[in-house]
């Protein structure tokens, strides 16, 4: 199958707009290989206690001459019942579980006390290209990829069902048997729309005349266990076909946003896009990659989507260059290069920092459209390679993720997904690695705040979550009686505090309240708090430099009383909550309890004033930053970049330094976000901003 990324012209409201997508296949014939099977397990089974009244607690004992009687007698309601192998099991109120299992741990003659663990049996899909080899088109093929990327044991997870996932593709034929649910499975295709129809003569009809969107959507969504054709990684995920890919491949980047902001709109999880900028220069007739750049209304889109909670997932492309595509390289999106299925990244696949994660994309078999059957009759199926195959094997990872755990962020799960992506085994190295979706799910269960994100904060208590922890509350359209100037997380990221300049404080989230200074007179308004390390106390500080603490938030000191040369703007607390330090608009510094002083910009001549710090996470060096988003480094903090000397449409009101400290983001007063180091961006509150943002916390 050729490689189609003609270029095409077409004028919108009198703007010329150039065709800049096109679907990701490369020409590689298929291999053969044998998918491994599958071994079944189902536990023996034992007489249930009735629902909610007893629990079973399994007991061995740590050899054969200790008398069990002495050990478990009277412990269960009933006698113990032996089991092989000097084990017995007990049947004890589930309330008393917890105390039966420590007292039994605790005793020496006990080698083990545990609660059983639920199993159940390991499903192999019947469908014959899954379980063996079927003829795609005339070529034997099989889908030994699924166990690569671990399917299996994924599936005994979850299916993915009632996770929507949309595609932006070249239609799909939702009459393929595998994706059509006649034969009782549910029909896969959610939505069918065609996004491209009003613009481009080659895009009618909701069909797909090309086979790439139906290709990607059987990889991602075919009906599994169905007995015909193939499986797919998201077995019970349905999808909403978005049509902005024309007969010949090609599209345009208007398109794209606008499926986008549908999809967001139809409050889809997930979004995949095996499409990418097609740098073809028609004067040349060549491809040239320096015409391959950011679009700014689709980029705008992106945001959006990433802004809403939504996973964005897209090809990296194929051209095997170390260079980036769009819209895989926009901030935080995964961006898929292709391996066999041994790990081994692909001659065709982009590489280095233009692929985040990666999945086998080479000898994929999928559906195919009915009217593009050769030679025999439906239902089709056709073995492709490229980057579009592996592009819906992670979308669909992310969909089982969603409905693993809904309550996760797309900016979570993301990072899930990349940090437990395996190494890749050879090839153009990438800058991330081989998907692991058992691994995935088994991350979940992480706290939200290991995670790389921030939380903007407006000055009418509105929250705009950027991927750390998701927003559990705000206080907009709530009549406040001064506006919100700051915010702090709780230790696990499951709640926050937001407080007003009067001192008021609202909690969120499992974040406790422990008191303000509402109501009461001060001598100046509040600018700031922090929070305690283990999430059960706060400090407010005051631009005077008082501090008013709560919980078991400790009083170390402060500049209340003593004349300053300009206000305090801002605080932060030493990561074992034994200190802090304040810092004043001139970049003076003042040190608390345990906090090191490291340096300062007093008595240097400022541009624009501090308007914000941050800590190392080790508590041995600090950030300051300005109201240009120049940056000063001091301890250990590390210099990664500033936006001093760059022309800022509003000014830098504060910054949050990433978890392991190798970055940070700013914030201006708009909503717009600055990323330098290691710091990742999830999205801004630019343009949706219903109030001032006065900061970021991370």
């Amino acid at each position: 199958m050729k490689r189609v990324v003609i270029q095409s012209r077409r004028r919108y409201r009198g703007a010329t707009v150039v065709a800049a997508v096109a679907a990701l296949v490369v020409p590689i014939a298929a291999t053969r290989s044998e998918a491994a099977p599958l071994v079944s397990y189902a536990s023996a089974t034992t007489t249930a206690a009735p629902a909610g009244a007893l629990a079973t607690v399994v007991v061995k004992m740590a050899s054969p001459a200790v008398h069990a009687a002495d050990v478990i007698g009277g412990l269960s309601a009933a006698a113990p019942e032996a089991a092989p192998q000097g084990r017995y099991l007990l049947r004890v109120p589930a309330s008393q579980v917890p105390g039966v299992l420590a007292r039994l741990r605790a005793d020496p003659q006990v080698a083990y006390a545990e609660v059983p663990q639920p199993v159940k049996a390991t499903v192999t899909p019947n469908n014959p290209c899954y379980v063996s080899e079927c003829n795609a088109d005339g070529t034997v093929a099989n889908q030994a990829y699924l166990n690569v990327i671990g399917a299996p044991a994924a599936w005994n997870v979850t299916h993915g069902t009632g996770v929507i996932v949309a595609v932006l593709d070249s239609g799909v034929d939702a009459t393929h048997p595998d994706l059509d649910g006649a034969d009782g499975g549910g029909d896969k295709i959610a939505g069918n729309i065609n996004i491209c129809i009003d613009d481009d003569p080659l895009c009618a009809g909701l069909g797909d005349p090309l086979g790439h969107g139906t290709h990607v959507t059987g990889i991602l969504a075919a009906d599994t266990d169905n007995g015909i054709g193939v499986a797919s990684l998201g077995w019970g995920v349905n999808v909403i076909m978005y049509k902005v890919l024309d007969s010949q491949g090609n599209g345009n980047t208007f398109d794209v946003a606008t499926a986008i902001y549908d999809a967001v709109e139809a409050h889809v999880r997930v979004i995949s896009m095996s499409l990418a900028c097609s740098y073809y220069a028609p004067t040349t007739g060549q491809y040239d990659p320096a015409l391959c750049q950011p679009d700014p209304d689709e980029g705008a889109a992106v945001e959006y989507a990433l802004a809403h909670n939504v996973v964005v997932v897209a090809a990296a492309g194929n051209d095997g260059l170390n260079e980036q595509t769009y819209p895989a390289s926009y901030p935080g999106v995964l961006s898929v290069a292709a391996t066999n299925n041994n790990g081994v990244v692909q001659s065709f696949s982009q590489w280095g920092p233009a692929a985040n994660i990666a999945a086998p994309g080479l000898n994929i078999v999928s559906t195919w459209p009915a009217g593009l059957c050769s030679p025999g009759p439906p239902p089709c199926y056709q073995v492709l390679s490229g980057t579009s195959m592996s592009t819906p094997q992670v979308a669909a990872a992310a969909a089982l993720m969603i409905a693993n755990d809904p309550t996760l962020s797309g900016p979570q799960i993301t990072e899930i997904l990349e940090s437990t992506a395996r190494p890749t085994s050879g090839g153009d190295s990438i800058d991330g690695g081989l998907l692991d979706v058992p691994a995935a799910l088994a991350a979940e269960a992480h706290p939200p705040h290991e995670f790389n994100g921030y939380e903007v904060i407006g000055s009418d208590g509105n929250v705009y979550p950027g991927g750390s922890v998701l927003a559990l509350g705000t206080l907009a359209g709530i009549h406040l009686n001064r506006p919100v100037v700051g915010m702090a997380l709780s230790d696990a990221g499951t709640g926050y505090w937001l407080d007003a300049s009067d001192g008021g404080v609202f909690a969120f989230g499992a974040a406790g309240f422990f008191g303000s200074t509402g109501g009461i007179r001060l001598n100046k308004p509040v600018v700031g708090m922090a929070a305690t390390a283990d999430g059960e106390g706060y400090w407010l500080v005051a631009a005077d430099g008082g501090i008013f603490t709560f919980g078991d938030a400790g009083f170390f000191g402060s500049t209340g009383g003593i004349r300053l040369n300009q206000p305090i703007v801002g605080m932060a607390a030493t990561p074992d909550g034994r200190g802090y330090w304040l810092v004043a608009s001139d970049g003076g510094i003042f040190t608390f309890g345990d906090a090191g002083f490291f340096g300062s910009t007093g008595g240097i001549r400022l541009n624009q004033p501090i308007v914000g710090m941050a800590a190392t996470p080790d508590g041995r060096g600090y950030w300051l930053v300005a109201a240009d988003g120049g940056i000063f480094t001091f301890g250990d903090a590390r210099f990664y970049g500033s936006t001093g000397g760059i022309r800022l449409a509003k000014p830098v009101v504060g910054m949050a330094a990433t978890p392991d400290g190798g970055g940070y983001w700013l914030a201006a007063s708009d909503g717009g976000i600055f990323t330098f180091g290691d710091a990742r961006f999830w999205g801004s509150a630019s343009g949706e901003a219903t109030a001032p943002i006065v900061g970021v916390s991370s």
